[in-house]
């Protein structure tokens, strides 16, 4: 029976087909089958068994004669719309099994029906004509009346406190003229029907186009409701709060990671991953030892159980596994209500930066003792070498050049004026420039002349030069001693690659803590051994060969730029060469 062939019309409510397959074609009395044809015109023994009453509801008409054979007729409706299964009639005596699609089908409704009849929301059914063909359960309860009272009334009589409200109306004309399928209005503080206190109340419309009808969702916030969306409030807040301390932990200069009591990290900042290289997707729920070189875990360890504050020097690593010394401080986290330990707190401090400020000072403060003292020795040694060098001039006048100690007489005179010529630098580079005399300068300007100079000098014949200008600010400066020393730099430069080489000059605006301007000489020389950075800045030091520096251009430079209240530093590795780093402040507006 499962196999034999049925015939299938769906109508509307008004008979009207609106599908049939081609087996009902077969049992027309008129043939095939077209959309919009009445059904009575096709199978006219049903006109007198099939009304509006019977039609409406799950009927069987047995043993219908349709072309010559008995069939039943199986009328399942559905909403606007109604299924006619035919099915031969069974032989006298035999009972006929019912199909299995109506079975299903049944079976599809029951279960539909039933999910919504106990929705948790309430459910309107609205047809055409805007009267109330169904509310379930949850809408019966939030109209405080039965269903008999609501039900194929207008649902404006039923409900008319709803439509004073301008976002209901407009939702009921938008879904009822077909301008739109779906339609929501939230309504806040909003009077129901039959309540006397006021409520949110949530509608959301949908269009049924296929039988003209509107389902209508309603949903009304009660107390309970009220209290979840203040705790839905709540948890927003604190959202906001825990974003706003992450916020303030990820400003800190310092590292800040929390560990769980396994020592495990639950947080890492921001300024933990730029010095560490990590990134949170990659520590988070991972053991911190990592982060530590075996000889510091007791320090940690010790700082992890330290039930006060703790601190220490240790070492920590990098993503590159290059280790960096900090300052560390552990302190424990407790629970506000129990007073439990939940995490620690571990704050690290890079003092590498600190060391370098640190030894910068030491050494500033060691080059203007210098200074101050080669000043001194310099006005002392220039009076008797005047006069060394007046008296030797005053010899080679009353000597001709044939006598035998010419040639001795004027050695001492020239070596007089080199003396002299040193002292004379040296002078005039102690002497702090006079605050009337310093004007506006644009740093690249002054570049461009030093570098013009330069290259016209033989030392730079195979020298490959190149500069990389940005925008910068203005500086206030003696444009005549910043050329001197950016020309020193590039002399020294010059020697490192001895004659053949790379040198770069780029420059640039720094705005970070105060305007700057950023000046960078880099060369691809032989470079300068860690034992002798701290040195290149003192007077006469040199590590090139006899007759061939004084040992002061690099002085000359760091007296000059630390008098342009600027700062110099030299990053140098050997055999890979040399930068010089030269920062200025800007110009005050």
């Amino acid at each position: 029976m499962a196999k034999m062939m049925k015939g299938l019309v769906i109508t509307g409510t008004d008979w009207r087909v609106v599908s049939s397959n081609e087996r009902a074609s077969a049992l027309s009395a008129r043939g095939c089958i077209s959309e919009n044809d009445h059904l009575f015109d096709h199978f006219p023994a049903l006109e007198g068994r099939i009304s509006l009453e019977n039609g409406h509801r799950e009927t069987v008409l047995e043993r219908v004669s349709l072309g010559g054979l008995l069939n039943d007729i199986h009328v399942l409706p559905a909403g606007r719309l109604v299924s006619f299964f035919f099915i031969p009639s069974p032989a006298e005596g035999k009972s006929c099994e019912e199909p299995e699609e109506l079975r299903m089908l049944r079976e599809n409704n029951k279960h539909l029906l039933s999910v919504i009849e106990e929705a948790p929301i309430g459910i309107m059914f609205i047809d055409e004509s805007g009267r109330i063909a169904y509310i379930n359960r949850k809408q019966e309860e939030n109209s405080r009346k039965k269903r008999d009272e609501i039900l194929n009334r207008s649902i404006r009589d039923v409900y008319p406190r709803a439509f004073e409200h301008p976002g209901v109306q407009e939702m009921y004309s938008v879904l009822f003229e077909g301008r739109q399928k779906r339609f929501s209005v939230f309504v806040d503080h909003y009077y129901p029907q039959f309540y006397r206190k006021d409520m949110i109340i949530k509608f959301l419309g949908y269009r049924l186009e296929e039988i003209d009808w509107t389902v209508l969702f309603v949903e009304i916030e009660d107390a309970l409701y009220r209290e979840k969306r203040k705790a839905e409030k709540t948890g927003q807040k604190l959202r906001q709060s825990q974003t706003f301390l992450a916020q303030v932990l990820d400003a800190s200069p310092n590292m800040v990671i929390s560990i769980d009591n396994r020592r495990r990290v639950v947080s890492f900042n921001k300024t933990a991953e730029r010095l560490l290289g990590f990134s949170p997707s990659q520590v988070f729920n991972t053991p911190v030892d990592r982060f530590f070189p075996p000889e510091d875990l007791p320090k940690l360890h010790d700082a992890a159980a330290s039930p006060t504050l703790w601190f220490g020097t240790t070492n920590i690593y990098r993503y590159d596994k290059t280790t960096f010394q900090i300052e560390l401080y552990a302190t424990k986290i407790k629970d506000s209500e129990s007073g439990k330990e939940t995490a620690t707190l571990l704050l690290g401090v890079d003092i590498e930066e600190r060391e370098r400020l640190r030894k910068n000072l030491i050494q500033s403060q060691k080059m203007n003792f210098i200074g101050e003292l080669v000043s001194a020795l310099a006005h002392q040694l220039n009076n008797p070498l005047v006069g060394v060098v007046n008296i030797a001039d005053v010899l080679l006048r009353r000597m001709t050049r044939d006598d035998r100690n010419y040639a001795l007489i004027k050695m001492i005179r020239d070596a007089g004026d080199t003396c002299q010529e040193i002292i004379s630098r040296l002078l005039a580079f102690s002497r702090k420039p006079d605050k009337n005399t310093l004007v506006e300068v644009d740093v690249h300007d002054v570049l461009d002349a030093s570098i013009q100079l330069v290259s016209k000098h033989s030392l730079f014949q195979k020298i490959r030069l190149s500069r990389d200008f940005h925008a910068s600010p203005l500086i206030r400066g003696d444009p005549v001693l910043l050329q001197q020393a950016f020309m020193n730099i590039l002399f020294n430069s010059a020697q490192a690659v001895e004659g053949q080489g790379d040198i770069r000059v780029c420059c640039s605006g720094v705005y970070g803590m105060g305007r700057q301007v950023e000046v960078t000489i880099s060369d691809n020389g032989h470079g300068i051994p860690p034992e002798d950075i701290s040195r290149i800045f003192e007077p006469f030091f040199t590590t090139k060969s006899a007759g061939k520096g004084t040992g002061i251009g690099l002085s000359l430079v760091f007296w000059i730029i630390q008098d342009h209240k600027g700062r110099i530093e030299v990053e140098s590795e050997p055999g890979k060469g040399t930068t010089f780093i030269i920062s200025l402040p800007a110009k005050v507006s």
